[in-house]
């Protein structure tokens, strides 16, 4: 397990079942103060009008995603003063992704990592896009490095 903190929001990762070169990475997406809520993984890359951004948890290098990207949150639509459509977001609080992985061989991998939080009465906090988590994978092990 490893954990970091950007932009007002806690995310720890983890992996589950791992088994056999595959198992399931756990993300989960806690904002540091009440009120603030995550936007949807299916928001587009740029937002709703350039307002907010997806959630998202990307395998790269020897681990690949092996299915979809879950979130243990309804999504939600919110209107924004000034933007013109309505933006998926998860209730105010943590939510939890969970997406099935597999190595593709042993070495390095990241998990790229993005988030946006934002209150309806506090604004947003700065997205994060890309922000990367090392993996080493090793015959049958998976371990989070730094970087």
């Amino acid at each position: 397990m490893t954990e970091f903190n950007e932009n007002g929001v806690t995310v720890r990762l983890s992996v589950a079942d791992w088994n056999a070169s595959a198992g399931t990475l756990v993300a989960t997406f806690t904002p540091d103060e009440t009120g603030f809520h995550l936007y949807s993984t299916t928001l587009p890359p740029q937002g709703v009008e350039g307002v907010g951004r997806p959630t998202g948890v990307r395998p790269t290098g020897t681990v690949t995603a092996a299915g979809r990207l879950t979130v243990d949150a309804p999504v939600r639509n919110i209107t924004v003063p000034g933007v013109r459509s309505a933006l998926p977001v998860y209730p105010d609080g943590p939510v939890t992704a969970t997406l099935p992985i597999r190595a593709t061989s042993a070495g390095e991998a990241k998990v790229l990592i993005s988030y946006a939080s934002c209150s309806s009465t506090a604004g947003c906090t700065i997205p994060v896009a890309d922000r990367a988590v090392a993996l080493h994978t090793s015959g049958d092990s998976l371990t989070f490095g730094s970087g």
